[in-house]
């Protein structure tokens, strides 16, 4: 197939086995707040604010390096694959002996064997990390959503089985056993790959400089993603902890299920086309144009009705949840965009440039984020909020830069259609949870219905917005079409 066809059908995949992903991610949100408390949730929190960062050094940077290359032999495959089952090991092993200092740190005895389970997760993890490139990198998206939706749906029904039975915060750490065990039983399984011993001489150094520069970057960028987290918790303690991370969950989702996903087309996609800079120009707008209508506007949306989405979902007892969301969804809108700047840095090779753009970036949202601090979670939502503003622009700018590619056009897209398309839809659902005097239900489905109304509106009235519609519609049916090159 084309590679436009190919990059269409993956998408579409991808898309639809993340709307799966986020029904059953969403099912088990609702479901599981309601069996257990903000107190639960702040405690695992805790724990993963801190040991989540060993992800980053399990992988090592190594999983996109293997992905963003243009060619990869079995031997090499294979040494990737051992560095990162040691790397794996060694830090299930530092984990487990840090219990105890975490515990010290937030005061909470409460997490050390809760951080010693979890520890065995990065050993399986780096086990898993190399099986997943290996299907991404065969193009087969089918296979890679497979392994990610069946150990999801086992894990809430292990969860909602234990909370049931009045296992309380045990049942979320179970909830991340399972998903990582069977992510590494689906990924062996699929992945139509086995590792080699281990050889020396196999020209490892670019994709380990490579690594090393993406593990950094990531490094940087999950501090800032989980320092509100640990402010929070180390001075507020678990419960408001609790409260902004089912708000903060619920954000990410989209996130998660629609725009982080997608990087697994559009890495391999996009490296095997940077020469020819007006194609790949091309292939950025309309990558971008799913991002600014699809997630922004939901996030805007999101935004709109926080509250009462939340207590639709969450139940009673999660209000402060509700405000929470509606301001850091204004910070997912920035961070849904600002995907296409991290798309050009890896299918460019270019994990120094994006390394030093964020050694300068990322504090200035961590600053942002801490200056609300004394506000409680709300003022670290706004501070998240405006941070991740200044980052979308910062970024996308960088990116041009070192790429010497022009990204006015993405800029003037994104303003755009978020102005057009996405701003008044957010408004009509804002007036309709806010004048009107149903309950909750009736106002988040009425809120969504007067969205969608704008949205039909714009299409049908706004010249550039039926261009860019017309452009996804085309994409879509390229992903349904079957059609092979002549």
């Amino acid at each position: 197939m084309s590679l436009q066809s190919s990059a269409a059908r993956g998408s579409a995949i991808t898309l639809a086995s993340q709307v799966i992903r986020l029904l059953v991610m969403l099912a088990s949100t609702v479901v599981l707040a309601r069996l257990l408390s903000p107190d639960d949730y702040g405690l695992v929190a805790m724990v993963t604010a801190i040991v989540g960062i060993a992800d980053i050094f399990r992988d090592f940077g190594l999983s996109m390096a293997a992905l963003q290359a243009r060619d990869l032999t079995q031997h090499q495959k294979s040494n990737l694959f051992w560095i990162n089952a040691v790397v794996g090991l060694v830090l299930a092993v530092v984990i487990f002996a840090l219990a105890y200092p975490i515990a010290a740190f937030y005061g909470e005895p409460r997490i050390v064997p809760m951080v010693q389970v979890i520890s065995t997760v990065y050993l399986v993890g780096g086990l898993s990390a190399q099986f997943r490139v290996a299907i991404n990198r065969q193009l087969r998206f089918f296979a890679l959503s497979l392994s990610d939706i069946i150990p999801l749906a086992l894990a809430f029904a292990g969860a909602y089985v234990l909370a049931l039975g009045g296992a309380g915060v045990w049942a979320l750490v179970a909830q991340q056993m399972i998903i990582a065990v069977g992510s590494f039983v689906m990924v062996v399984l699929l992945a139509r790959w086995w590792p080699s011993l281990p050889r020396r001489g196999q020209d490892m150094k670019p994709l380990l400089t490579f690594g090393v520069s993406f593990a950094a970057t990531q490094l940087i960028s999950y501090l800032t993603r989980n320092v509100d987290s640990i402010a929070i918790g180390r001075v507020w303690g678990p419960g408001p902890l609790g409260f902004y991370n089912r708000a903060y969950q619920l954000m990410v989702l989209p996130l998660n299920q629609i725009n982080t996903p997608l990087s697994r087309v559009a890495v391999p996609v996009l490296s095997r086309i940077t020469d020819d800079r007006s194609r790949y120009l091309n292939y950025l707008r309309k990558a971008q144009l799913v991002a600014c209508y699809l997630t922004a506007s939901l996030f805007l949306v999101i935004a709109a009705i926080g509250p009462e989405a939340v207590q639709l979902l969450l139940g009673d007892g999660w209000d402060l949840a509700g405000d929470i969301l509606s301001i850091l969804a204004v910070g997912g809108l920035f961070r849904s965009i600002q995907q296409i700047s991290y798309w050009m840095y890896m299918s460019q090779g270019l994990a120094g440039a994006q390394l030093r753009f964020y050694l300068f970036a990322q504090p200035v949202v961590i600053a942002a984020m801490l200056a609300g601090l004394p506000w409680g979670p709300i003022g670290v939502a706004v501070g998240n909020a405006a941070g991740y503003a200044f980052f979308w622009a910062a970024s996308l700018l960088w990116a041009g830069r070192v790429s010497q590619l022009d990204v006015r056009p993405l800029i003037t897209d994104a303003i755009r259609t978020i102005l057009c398309f996405g701003v008044p839809g957010a408004a009509a659902a804002f007036a309709v949870v806010n004048f009107t005097d149903f309950d909750n239900f009736v106002k988040v489905v009425l809120a969504v219905l007067a969205a969608l109304v704008w949205y039909a509106i714009a299409w049908l009235t706004i010249r550039p917005v039926r261009r860019d519609l017309g452009v996804l519609f085309e994409f879509a049916r390229l992903a349904v079409s079957r059609r092979r090159d002549r």
